[in-house]
């Protein structure tokens, strides 16, 4: 009897579940609409407005951190070296320069600003500043425990911050 009953429990279930699938509908977009692209609509995140935040290390960071370690890869010649550069300081590699613009070792972003909520390295993130044969090519922030977010792209090299340097 209660096989039966755990029987006829189960199909119950089974019947009420099939039941309410629902067809998903795509939503018809326009044709031209932006978010349309071989008809298909793009994937990701949409293009966010810039905003202008202000840099603001404060003064127990810049007293106690004087340097970040990059590692920089040079991909036509398959190699890497590890740099140590100065805040404020810059390093020739090739046609490129790097300077380091700021080191935060525990980087936040605010609505206004960027700043470091401690001097301990709880998410270290270095501001850089890329030049090829003099012109600026990129200026953004390396983050040592998340490098995939926001990286330096190039087809010649390739930055990683390793961390920072105290003094």
């Amino acid at each position: 009897m209660k096989k039966v009953v755990a029987a006829v429990l189960v199909a119950g279930l089974l019947f009420s579940f099939a039941g309410c699938k629902k067809k998903e509908e795509t939503p018809q977009l326009p044709p031209g609409h932006p978010s349309m692209e071989g008809g298909m609509p793009q994937t990701g995140m949409p293009d966010m407005p810039k905003v202008d935040r202000k840099v603001i290390v404060p003064k127990e960071v810049s007293a106690k951190w004087k340097a970040v370690k990059l590692t920089i890869e040079d991909k036509s010649a398959k190699s890497m070296k590890e740099y140590t550069i100065n805040v404020g300081g810059e390093q020739a590699v090739g046609a490129f320069k790097v300077k380091v613009l700021a080191f935060l070792p525990d980087f936040r972003m605010g609505d206004k600003d960027i700043t470091s909520a401690s001097d301990k390295p709880n998410n270290p993130a270095a501001q850089v500043q890329i030049t090829e044969n003099g012109k600026e090519i990129w200026v953004g922030w390396l983050y040592s425990m998340h490098p995939g977010i926001h990286p330096f792209q190039h087809e010649k090299i390739a930055l990683t911050l390793m961390g920072g340097v105290s003094k």
